[in-house]
């Protein structure tokens, strides 16, 4: 039990004020004998006695009353069986479980998402009897029910995953059922590693929540911090950093290696491939390794599917990366643009390569035949434009050059002042940065990226959009608010323009396909096709790293890069993504049972019985007066 307001439990010797009220009124009064009335009282000492009993509640509830007001301001709480005996608890729970790949980060030998399902299962045991809670997961965005007493162990959504975690998106579903259920209170528990990438994917701002602020819902957010305990040490990480590039005779693989420590050692690679165990040993000195790997491809040989993996360490989800290639011809893009200098520096650009890359008309080429596509932003996509997109084409549009406006001051012009550096077409090639510091824009327009499918790429110093992305069906939509014109900017220099553009069309080569390397929650996975997985017993596309078998070839699915940043949210961070709605942390897992229960306010309780006694008292008060008789009395005198 404990107190909000402790200052008015000092006043609680005023619940006695009418006892000394009583006393002092009693003072005032002296007692003379009078015979008469000692034969009064004896005859009427039966109503006396009542009267005095009367009284003496009167004079107690009085002091009840004054006692459970001065308790009611004094905000009292409490929890565990007395809170749940007064309280059922919030009428809707929803939990908001991350299941990605960071999650399996050990933390005292005991991995961040089993950490969280202790936190939650000791919150689930205080919560009350009229709670209803409902699970969300990362993974698969569903929301199941819980009954009470439930294990979670033995639930299939709570198994580890090589997946990335969208907490702001299962927080907008979470409140839309909240909106939907028309309850009166509601809790949205959010078991987290505070990694950045789940709460901010791609340097994103902070979604606004302001539109939830007026609800008729008192809405809670209580986070479960599984970030306070510090990370084992020793972790390190895998990745593949772009699509295999094939030259014609080898394949040639982008390989990076991430560390949490910077003292060198040897690392042993394990390497599967063509029924082959290879073993390379990497000596690594910094926190980032980066190497090409070429693989043998044999004449006549169309496809080349690979294993690489690491020796098991504290986080064993990041130890894995599978890669897969098909051969399906050269790549064809187009380009058209009405400025001619401008139309030239981007098929340069492309640097087409016979049997490799190709650069089409696209008046002759028909639509379903091109990976990628380079054309003047109109007004909107021509029906024939947005199938193609939808189907997996990767579409670029250049702004029409009467509709640019200089920027900046002068001939200065206005430089890249932040871009997502970590995957995409601005990731950081091998060692050295795409050097987009370089890029200097003296005309552009302003781009609109408020739509919800839209992100930001990158960003001038003066705030507006340099690059903005828009997924559309399958497929993605990209728009730059300048052009590779001297006039308008340095892009013809060729250093970011031109590995932006091969990393575009390499990304419309991939499409749709069932086949080749993809992130996990990239590609659209049939539930009408059969997969078999190449590397274990047990693994599933939707959820874990590895090369799948189906009838359409082989598939290699990877966790998405921004799994492997490290970066955490401070708690005032997450307080400010929150902002408007009320944000509580529990963070001391030693009192995990008392942190997590929801404490009960006695305030409505103990007014409720204030004026109950008040009630009594007014009742009693009542009784006490004597009501004229309705027969009339008649005074006669004698003659």
């Amino acid at each position: 039990m404990s107190a909000l307001s402790p200052l008015f439990l000092w006043l609680i010797p005023l619940a006695f004020l009418p006892v000394i009220i009583h006393l002092l009124n009693r003072l005032r009064y002296q007692t003379v004998p009078w015979a008469a009335m000692m034969f009064l009282r004896s005859a009427d000492r039966d109503a006396s006695r009542r009267a005095k009993i009367r009284q003496w509640i009167i004079l107690a509830s009085r002091c009840l009353m004054l006692l459970m007001f001065l308790l009611a301001l004094a905000r009292l709480q409490s929890k565990g069986r007395l809170a749940r005996f007064f309280d059922s608890g919030s009428n809707l729970v929803i939990i908001l479980f991350d299941r990605s790949a960071s999650m399996e980060q050990l933390r005292g030998g005991v991995s961040g998402r089993e950490r969280a399902m202790a936190l939650l299962e000791q919150g689930l045991s205080e919560l009350g009897p009229g709670s209803r809670v409902i699970w969300m997961d990362s993974a698969t965005g569903e929301m199941t029910p819980l009954p009470h007493g439930i294990e979670l162990d033995r639930l299939p959504m709570v198994s580890e995953t090589s997946t990335s975690a969208d907490i702001s998106a299962m927080l907008r579903a979470a409140l839309q059922e909240i909106a939907r259920a028309g309850v009166n209170k509601a809790e949205v528990w959010i078991p987290t590693d505070r990694q950045s990438s789940a709460w901010l994917p791609d340097g994103a701002n902070p979604p606004d929540w302001s539109e939830w602020a007026g609800i008729n819902t008192q809405i809670t957010l209580r986070l479960l911090d599984v970030a306070e305990v510090v990370p084992d040490s020793g972790n390190r990480a895998i990745q593949l950093m772009e699509a295999p590039l094939w030259d014609g005779e080898t394949l040639t693989l982008q390989m990076r290696l991430l560390r949490d420590t910077d003292q060198p050692e040897t690392v042993p690679v394990q390497i599967e491939y063509g029924g082959l165990s290879l073993r390379e040993e990497m000596l690594v000195e910094g926190h980032s390794f980066t190497w090409e790997q070429p693989l043998q491809v044999e004449a006549g040989q169309s496809q080349v599917h690979a294993l690489f993996s690491l020796p098991a360490d504290s986080n064993l989800a990041d130890n894995r990366v599978a890669v897969s290639w098909v051969d399906h011809g050269a790549t064809q893009a187009s380009v058209t643009v009405n400025d001619v200098y401008v139309d030239s520096i981007m098929k340069a650009a492309l640097l087409p390569q016979p049997g490799l890359r190709e650069i089409v008309d696209p008046v002759l080429t028909p639509f379903d035949q091109l990976d990628f596509k380079v054309a003047e932003d109109g007004a909107v996509l021509s029906a024939a434009e947005r199938a193609w997109v939808e189907q997996g084409g990767v579409l670029l549009l250049l702004p029409p050059e009467e509709a640019l406006v200089a920027v900046g001051e002068g001939n200065e012009g206005v430089a890249v002042m932040s871009w997502e550096e970590q995957n995409g077409v601005f990731a950081t090639e091998q060692r050295e940065p795409l050097r987009l510091d370089l890029v200097r824009v003296y005309e552009a327009v302003t781009l609109n990226s408020s739509a919800e499918d839209t992100r930001v790429l990158a960003t001038l110093e003066n705030g507006d959009p340099l690059l903005v992305r828009e997924d559309v069906g399958h497929g993605v939509l990209y728009r730059l608010a300048t052009v590779p014109d001297p006039r308008s900017s340095n892009l013809d220099a060729g250093y970011v323009l031109v590995p932006m553009l091969q990393r575009m069309m390499m990304q419309g080569a991939e499409g749709n396909r069932l086949s080749g390397v993809q992130d996990l929650g990239a590609v659209v996975i049939p539930e009408t096709v059969d997969w078999e997985s190449l590397d274990g017993e047990g693994a599933s596309p939707l959820l874990h790293t590895g090369r799948y078998r189906h009838e359409l070839g082989v598939l290699a699915l990877n966790r998405p890069l921004q799994e492997d940043r490290k970066e955490e949210l401070t708690l005032s961070e997450l307080e400010d993504w929150a902002t408007p709605l009320t944000f509580r942390t529990f963070q001391d897992h030693s009192r995990v049972d008392t942190d997590l229960n929801s404490r009960f306010e006695f305030t409505s309780f103990l007014s409720l019985v204030g004026l109950m006694f008040l009630v009594v008292e007014s009742w009693l008060l009542t009784r006490n007066i004597r009501r004229p008789s309705k027969s009339t009395t008649t005074w006669r005198s004698a003659a």
